[in-house]
């Protein structure tokens, strides 16, 4: 990690400069501007890698001579999270924004321009990610808009891939690669590959997942609203969620669980059964209780008053300093 946070502008500038440098030519767009700072991480997934960049105004140069002397032969994926970038002679649609792809070959000149902006870049070896493209060698500075659907899911994919990746092991950030490449190949060549379809399907799942965990308290999130955010068909999404009991019942389960996890709480014993079923959508008493017995074989009442016990008895046998209380604390 890289961060400038403690340095003057002029020595954040040089810093910057130095590691930047191994790759391009920048140059603030704002010369000396007092406020320079950068903060990046990068992360080694087995043989690519992820990284990550905040920083302000700045062009970008790769010139044939630097290329030359450099020998890379590398293709980066740019994540735009915030701001813009592209071409530096290029109209508005040459130029990437919030939530746009944006491909760099690294084998070709490139003279680029940025706003401030932070990113999210997975720079792969050409002989890995080339077999798997269409035309391979057109794609320099291509913006591929991020409203695609398999733009959406690439950034989602290597959003999740970034906040993991502290804690994940050797043998998963081995086993993650290989889906990687085929979802990035997918967004560039804008389809998916027959041979490739079970990574991208995976990875559309655990996106769709995740939208649904984000929006589990909104009370839109209908077969038809999720198949339009996510550009698929309501067949399709029916078919993605058949493993699942299918997806009204994948929602509702997620709910519920929730639920239970509210009643457990001993921060929301204020908190009334109804009140909280409410909150995910359980406006009928009766529906509730039921679908709550079918899930855990308890009604919501018996499950918070056996939960009050369990304290209780935690608390006798020792207080708060056992991995038992550790694991119930769990969330």
């Amino acid at each position: 990690m890289l961060d400038t946070g403690g340095l003057a502008p002029r020595e954040a500038v040089a810093l910057w400069q130095e590691s930047i440098g191994l790759l391009y030519d920048v140059r603030l767009r704002n010369a000396g501007d007092d406020r320079f700072q950068f903060h990046a991480d990068a992360f080694h997934f087995g043989e690519i890698v992820l990284t990550s960049y905040k920083c302000i105004a700045q062009s970008f140069d790769r010139s044939r001579a630097r290329i030359g002397r450099d020998g890379l032969d590398h293709i980066t994926l740019q994540v735009c999270l915030r701001g813009s970038h592209g071409r530096r002679d290029g109209g508005s649609d040459e130029k990437a924004s919030a939530g746009d792809l944006i491909v760099a070959d690294l084998a070709q000149a490139q003279s680029t321009g940025t706003s401030d902006f932070d990113s999210l870049n997975l720079t792969v070896p050409r002989r890995l990610l080339a077999p798997l493209l269409r035309a391979p060698d057109e794609h320099n500075m291509r913006v591929i808009a991020g409203s695609a659907p398999l733009t959406a899911l690439l950034r989602g994919h290597l959003v999740g891939l970034y906040e993991a990746a502290s804690a994940i092991s050797r043998q998963d950030a081995e086993a993650v690669i290989r889906p990687t490449l085929e979802l990035a190949a997918a967004a560039i060549n804008s389809a998916v590959a027959e041979e490739n379809a079970g990574s991208v399907q995976m990875a559309l799942i655990s996106e769709i997942r995740r939208h649904i965990d984000r929006h589990i308290l909104g009370h839109d999130l209908s077969a038809g609203a999720i198949a339009a955010i996510f550009g698929i068909s309501l067949r399709k999404l029916y078919y993605l969620f058949e493993p699942h009991g299918g997806l009204c019942r994948y929602i509702q389960e997620e709910r519920l669980r929730r639920c239970r996890a509210e009643l457990v709480d001993p921060g929301r014993r204020h908190e009334g059964i109804a009140g909280i079923a409410d909150r995910y959508g359980f406006g009928h008493r009766k529906s509730f209780v039921r679908a709550f017995r079918r899930s855990f074989d308890m009604t919501p009442r018996e499950m918070r008053a056996l939960a009050a016990e369990g304290r209780g008895l935690l608390v006798e046998r020792g207080g708060n300093h056992t991995m038992w209380h550790w694991i119930r604390e769990l969330r």
